[in-house]
């Protein structure tokens, strides 16, 4: 006569597979989100690479983001000389649709294209009339960080990343430049220049990340440190805190580890932010950096 498992045996296996469960489902969670952060590294050598070649055909980078030129208007006036506007697009292009006669786009206040626009034809107009569509098969998926589409599911982000605002910004005005390109390789640094970096997504306690989608220097698709904005660390690293996702001129991408604590759903970041906001800054600018384990600093010029 077979024996029956007793109430403490029954038990016991129950436990067993409880724990053995457990460890399954994190194993799984955690190979979800590294391939999400690999997919991630993937889109931003895309982006690079589609920058680089746009650079070897046009003898010149993309624009960081779009900037505004204009013509003379040849049809006469009694007004006097007026002029047409329109729109040179940087990788993403802005919410100007083209021309825009007799108005300059800046002056109006449309601007900016935010991340998380939810009109489609702006949207469509935003990445279909960007410098680098064509360079990427008008493949839409190369912008989205599938992280950043999981966390933000509800604003289906359009892009999660920026592009550094060294490339086509003019620093004497403070404002986008006519004719601001920087002629293919003649960069001096561009194995330590960066050329793209994430949005900052993941919301953290020092770095809130809210729901607002208006258009905006925080939602447009340029990296501008010098409005103090931040490369985003988006993507856990275990022990050791947050990752930023970056990728060089040169093509090269890395993962650049922020320290931060774990607690709960959420992060606290063990830097400040004006740690972030100086690193991001010396890495647009090309300048070579270390970090400690516990923060980064620039090396000497």
């Amino acid at each position: 006569m077979k024996k029956a498992f007793s109430l403490v045996e029954l038990l016991i296996v129950i436990g067993i597979l409880a724990i053995l469960m457990g460890v399954l489902v994190a194993a799984l969670n955690g190979g979800t989100e590294s391939a999400r952060a690999a997919r991630c590294l993937t889109n931003m050598k895309n982006l690079a690479t589609a920058c680089n070649t746009y650079g070897m055909a046009a003898h010149h980078y993309p624009l960081a983001g779009s900037i505004e030129s204009r013509e003379i208007d040849t049809e006469e006036s009694a007004d006097g000389i007026k002029f047409n506007y329109y729109e040179i697009p940087g990788w993403i292009s802005w919410n100007s649709r083209g021309s825009y006669p007799s108005t300059s786009h800046v002056s109006s206040g449309s601007w900016f294209t935010s991340a998380y626009e939810k009109d489609e034809e702006v949207r469509d107009y935003a990445l279909t009339n960007g410098a680098l569509w064509k360079y990427l098969s008008g493949n839409t998926d190369v912008f989205v960080c599938p992280a950043h589409r999981k966390t933000l599911n509800r604003l289906k982000p359009l892009w999660s990343y920026v592009m550094n605002q060294y490339f086509g910004y003019d620093y004497t005005l403070g404002a986008k430049a006519i004719g601001g390109w920087i002629e293919y390789g003649h960069l001096s640094r561009a194995d330590r220049i960066l050329m793209f970096a994430e949005l900052q997504f993941l919301g953290t306690d020092d770095l809130t990340v809210d729901d607002d989608t208006s258009p905006g220097i925080k939602n447009d698709c340029t990296l501008q440190y010098s409005h103090n904005e931040i490369i985003g660390c988006n993507h856990p690293a275990g022990k050791r805190g947050l990752c930023a996702h970056v990728v060089f001129a040169d093509g090269h991408v890395e993962k650049l580890t922020i320290p931060a604590s774990h607690h709960g759903d959420s992060w606290a970041l063990n830097v400040s932010r004006s740690d972030l906001e100086n690193l991001t800054e010396w890495l647009c600018k090309g300048k070579d950096v270390s970090f400690n384990g516990q923060h980064y600093e620039k090396l000497q010029d």
